[in-house]
C-alpha cells in the first residue's frame, strides 16, 4: 500500500474514476492519504478517517510510511483565514499553489517576523502569513463554546452551497460542520450518517447555541433553541433558518423533518 500528500489547494474526491462522477467530498492541501489502487490516472484513496473515493493522481506527491502515520500527531494549528498565499520561501516567493484554503491542517515548525514555516508529511517546507494560522492542540477543543463556533461560522454567511464542499469556497452541510469543528482541533466525520452518532442527544426543548440539529440526511449548527445556521442546497448557500413558525425565515420542512440534536461540546 502507497502513501501519499495532496499537492493542491482542494482536490475533488470522486465516487468513480472519471472527473464526470459525483463530487463526493474534497481533500484539502498536504493532507496525507493512502493509495489504495490506481486506475485510468485516478487513484482510490482512504483519508485518515476512513473516507474513501477517487482522486486525480496529477495532485499527489508520495509519502513514506512512517511520515504518514506521524502526522496526524504532529499537526499544531490550521489555517483560519478563507484563503492564505503560499510562498516557496520567507522571501514570499509564491509558489504552487498560490493559496490555501481554511480548515487546512499544517505543522508549524517556525514562526519569525510574522511568517510561519510549514512542514508537509513528506518532508518539504512552504510559508505562510503568521496572521491566517489558529494554533490546535488537546485543550482547544476542550476550551470551545458555542457561542464562539457560532461566531466562527457567522464568516461563512453567504457562501454559496457545493454539493461535496468542504472550504469557502463552497460548502455542502457537513462539510461546514465539519470544517468548523476542525478548525478548532475537533475532529468529526464527513458525512451526516456519521456525524449524527458524535456526541451525546438532546432533548428538542434543551438544544442550545453549538448543538448540531439533524434532519432527513442534512445537519446545521443550533442558534439557540429554534434557529440553525447550514449550508442549505435550496437556500443557496450558507444562511439561518427559523424552525418556529412565528420567526422570520421560517423552514416549514425542516421543522417537519427534524431528526434529533446532538451535543458535541
Amino acid at each position: 500500500m502507497l502513501y501519499a500528500e495532496v499537492s493542491t489547494n482542494l482536490l475533488d474526491l470522486r465516487t468513480r474514476p472519471d472527473h464526470a462522477a459525483e463530487r463526493a467530498s474534497q481533500l484539502l492541501f498536504g493532507e496525507p492519504i493512502q493509495v489504495l489502487s490506481v486506475r485510468k490516472g485516478f487513484a482510490h484513496v482512504r483519508q485518515v478517517d476512513g473516507y474513501k473515493g477517487w482522486v486525480d493522481c496529477r495532485f499527489l506527491r508520495k509519502v513514506g510510511k512512517v511520515a504518514f502515520a506521524r502526522w496526524n500527531s504532529r499537526v499544531n494549528a490550521v489555517i483560519k483565514s478563507h484563503r492564505a498565499t503560499l510562498y516557496a520561501d520567507r522571501s514570499a516567493q509564491p509558489t504552487s499553489p498560490y493559496f490555501i484554503v481554511y480548515g487546512t491542517q499544517v505543522r508549524v515548525v517556525s514562526n519569525r517576523n510574522g511568517i510561519s514555516a510549514l512542514q508537509l508529511p513528506g518532508g518539504a517546507k512552504v510559508y505562510v502569513k503568521s496572521a491566517h494560522i489558529r494554533p490546535i492542540n488537546r485543550i482547544t477543543g476542550k476550551t470551545l463554546t458555542g457561542s464562539r463556533l457560532l461566531a466562527e461560522a457567522r464568516k461563512f454567511l453567504g457562501v454559496p452551497y457545493l454539493w461535496g464542499g468542504v472550504s469557502p469556497l463552497g460548502f455542502d452541510c457537513s462539510g461546514l460542520v465539519q470544517a468548523l469543528f476542525g478548525a478548532f482541533g475537533i475532529m468529526l466525520p464527513r458525512d451526516t450518517r456519521e456525524q449524527i452518532r458524535m456526541g451525546r442527544k438532546v432533548d428538542r426543548d434543551s438544544i442550545r447555541t453549538g448543538d448540531l440539529v439533524f434532519f432527513d440526511r442534512h445537519v446545521g449548527l443550533a442558534i439557540g433553541r429554534t434557529r440553525i445556521l447550514h449550508a442549505s442546497r435550496g437556500g443557496g448557500g450558507v444562511r439561518i433558518n427559523a424552525l418556529s413558525q412565528d420567526e422570520p425565515d421560517y423552514r416549514a420542512d425542516l421543522d417537519r423533518d427534524f431528526n434529533q440534536a446532538r451535543r458535541i461540546l
